[in-house]
C-alpha cells in the first residue's frame, strides 16, 4: 500500500484469501491468462487476488454457517483489501452472517488500535457495512423521507456511527500522514454537537488542521449533517 503508508498490504491480503480457501477450497484452480496478459507480473497477481476474493466471497454467501465460523478471519482480510469497490464481494456475506454490529465494531477497532497502513481500508469498508436509506420516490429522496424499515435499521447502528465519527476523528488529528488523513475526514464531521464536551478540543485541533489545507478538506469543511451515505430507490433490502 506504498500509495498511502509503509506496509504491503496486497502480499497479506492474498495470504489470508489463500489461508482460507486451501481449507474450504482446496481442489481450486486458477486458469491461466492469455498472452500478453500472463507477461505483466502485477496484473498477474492482480488478476489472482480478484479470483479469489470472487470464490472466496461465494462460498461465503453459500455457506453462511461457514462465513459464521471463520468470521474473524475473514475480517482480518477485509481491512487488507484495498479494492475500494470490490472489497463489498466479502464484506455483504459477513454482515449476512454475523450481523452489521459485529461488522462494524470490528472496524472501529481497527480505526482506534490497528497500524497506519490498514486505516485507509478500513474507512473503505465501512462504506459497504452501513445501511442503505431506502425511498419509495424520488419525491420522498428529496425530502429525505425513507421508508420506515430502513430508518429503523439505521438508527440501531447510530451507536456504532457515533463511536466510528469519535475513531475517525482521533486518528485524524493523530496521523502524520496526509493522503491517510484525506481517507479518515470521510468518517467526521467538524461540528461539537456531534461529539462530548471532552473531546471538543479535539474537534478544534481537527479543524485546524483542515481550515490549513483548505482545498485538500473542502468536503470536510463544508460537511453540515451526519449519517449513512447511501440509499436506495424504490425496494427494501432483502
Amino acid at each position: 500500500m506504498q500509495a498511502w503508508a509503509d506496509g504491503d498490504l496486497e502480499t497479506e491480503f492474498e495470504q489470508r484469501l489463500h489461508g482460507l480457501l486451501v481449507e474450504f477450497c482446496p481442489d481450486l484452480r486458477h486458469p491461466e491468462l492469455p498472452e500478453p496478459y500472463r507477461s505483466n507480473p502485477r496484473f498477474v497477481a492482480y488478476h489472482r487476488r480478484n479470483a479469489k476474493r470472487r470464490h472466496l466471497g461465494d462460498l461465503l454467501t453459500a455457506r453462511p454457517e461457514v462465513a459464521a465460523a471463520v468470521a474473524s478471519r475473514v475480517l482480518a482480510a477485509i481491512v487488507c483489501d484495498e479494492n475500494v469497490s470490490a472489497n463489498k464481494q466479502l464484506i455483504h456475506p459477513m454482515l449476512a452472517a454475523i450481523g452489521r454490529h459485529r461488522v462494524q465494531r470490528y472496524l472501529i477497532a481497527v480505526i482506534e488500535t490497528g497500524p497506519e497502513h490498514k486505516k485507509v481500508c478500513t474507512v473503505r469498508a465501512w462504506y459497504w457495512s452501513q445501511v442503505s436509506l431506502v425511498y419509495e420516490s424520488v419525491e420522498d429522496l428529496r425530502a429525505l423521507r425513507p421508508t420506515a424499515t430502513s430508518r429503523a435499521a439505521d438508527d440501531e447502528v447510530a451507536d456504532l456511527r457515533g463511536l466510528y465519527r469519535i475513531a475517525c476523528l482521533t486518528a485524524f488529528v493523530a496521523c502524520p500522514h496526509t493522503a491517510t488523513r484525506e481517507w479518515l475526514a470521510r468518517g467526521i464531521i467538524l461540528k461539537d454537537t456531534y461529539y462530548p464536551a471532552n473531546l471538543h478540543d479535539l474537534v478544534a485541533q481537527a479543524r485546524a488542521i483542515a481550515e490549513e489545507d483548505p482545498h485538500r478538506y473542502k468536503d470536510l469543511l463544508a460537511k453540515e449533517v451526519d449519517g449513512t451515505n447511501m440509499a436506495q430507490l424504490g425496494f427494501e433490502d432483502p
